[in-house]
């Protein structure tokens, strides 16, 4: 049997050394898609935003800072791989690549520009969660 929660309101979280949320930004084009992300994240205690494209994530990321990043790779107006390419030059936090796209060259790459994980989609809540949690509470390497 597992150990890890299996709903969002089973996830506990360490908080930061400010007491403050960690921030989780989603990458997802899919606004129905993105919405279910953030509700179950946010219901989680993390703080979270999402952007519908790679421009607006570079700009969020450059300016709220996140702590983990989950990135569809999918994107209307750049790759999902160039964009986590983009993400890493600037930060070394967690990546968790999302797609429907499971094929060995498409998780490689990810892989390969910086991505730390892979989910396959559709995604479940808990499998998220546990990700995220595994993530946010190992120590970065740089």
């Amino acid at each position: 049997m597992s150990q890890f929660p299996r709903s969002a309101t089973e996830l506990t979280l360490p908080p930061t050394p400010a007491a403050q949320p960690r921030k989780v930004l989603v990458v997802e084009s899919n606004p129905a898609m993105a919405e279910i992300e953030v509700l179950v994240l946010a219901n989680a205690g993390l703080e979270v935003i999402s952007a519908p494209n790679a421009q607006h994530a570079l700009t969020l990321a450059r300016r709220w800072n996140p702590d983990l990043v989950v990135l569809e790779l999918d994107l209307p107006d750049l790759p999902g791989a160039n964009l986590c390419r983009q993400l890493r030059k600037r930060s070394p936090i967690p990546i968790i690549a999302v797609s429907l796209d499971g094929s060995p060259d498409a998780i490689g790459g990810v892989y390969a520009a910086g991505a730390c994980d892979y989910l396959p989609k559709p995604l479940r809540s808990g499998e998220l969660l546990d990700h995220i949690r595994v993530h946010l509470t190992a120590p970065l390497v740089a």
